[in-house]
């Protein structure tokens, strides 16, 4: 992270109003800023068919890259909308936090992916997040960039899963943990994986391709492709294709 990039946004001088154009509209252009607020105030909140219209005809003015045929529920958060990217087809839920952080962050979701509800994707002031194809985020999770997270294509990732690509340092005793800085690694999801209900992912973290994580696991080291892995911490019991999983559950890798 580029040194002090936080303290720059939080304790700058010129007053909350400029805090605010950088840290949200991601502008400090007060076109950009009129233009964003007549959008999230009168076009974000209207239910039904005209609402879904008029976002589609309004959000793109916001969005860096906007693909055809996006569809855009109510209640929608966005922060720094110019640094998020989204494919032709995807499908954004109510409620679902784009929470770029500065100008120096990205996200990028590519096509026909459908978001649920109240998905949150936060990107750290200088992180990433990019999500493939035919994907579904399921409601409530939580995506954590500051050290970039990659997901690939066709991959589920059921709600309430937490995906947090950084972690805090906390060595010195004598010095609050917020001021100790974040070490991150970032992570990586490839095709085709399925992360069951409440699954945690730990920063440094590649799943292969075809994996499957059980529900509630923590996954905190490298998952080989096509495994099926499950617990605290998550744990080997097979390979896809390979089987029934053992009565005891206690298969060890191949």
């Amino acid at each position: 992270m580029t040194a002090n990039l936080p303290e720059k946004l939080t304790r700058q001088s010129g007053g909350p109003l400029k805090k605010y154009l950088l840290r949200v509209v991601g502008s400090e252009k007060i076109g950009r800023l009129i233009l964003h607020e007549a959008v999230t105030m009168f076009v974000s909140p209207i239910p039904g068919a005209l609402g879904l219209a008029l976002r589609r005809l309004f959000f793109p003015l916001l969005i860096g890259d906007c693909g055809r045929g996006v569809a855009f529920s109510r209640g929608i958060v966005l922060r720094c909308p110019s640094r998020l990217s989204v494919g032709d087809g995807t499908m954004i839920d109510d409620r679902v936090f784009f929470d770029i952080k500065s100008s120096e962050a990205s996200l990028a979701l590519g096509a026909r992916n459908q978001i649920m509800h109240a998905v949150h994707f936060e990107t750290g002031y200088e992180g990433n997040i990019t999500l493939g194809d035919d994907c579904f985020i399921g409601a409530f999770a939580i995506l954590n960039g500051h050290g970039g997270i990659k997901i690939g294509n066709n991959v589920l990732i059921a709600g309430h899963c937490h995906i947090v690509a950084g972690n805090h340092r906390f060595e010195d005793p004598s010095v609050p943990i917020t001021a100790q800085g974040i070490d991150s690694q970032g992570i990586t999801i490839e095709d085709d994986v399925w992360l069951g209900a409440g699954v945690k992912v730990l920063d440094g973290i590649t799943i292969g391709r075809g994996s499957i994580i059980s529900a509630g696991a923590v996954v905190n080291r490298d998952v080989p492709p096509l495994s099926i892995m499950a617990g605290v911490p998550a744990r080997f019991l097979r390979k896809r294709g390979e089987g029934p999983i053992p009565a005891d559950g206690q298969a060890a890798p191949s």
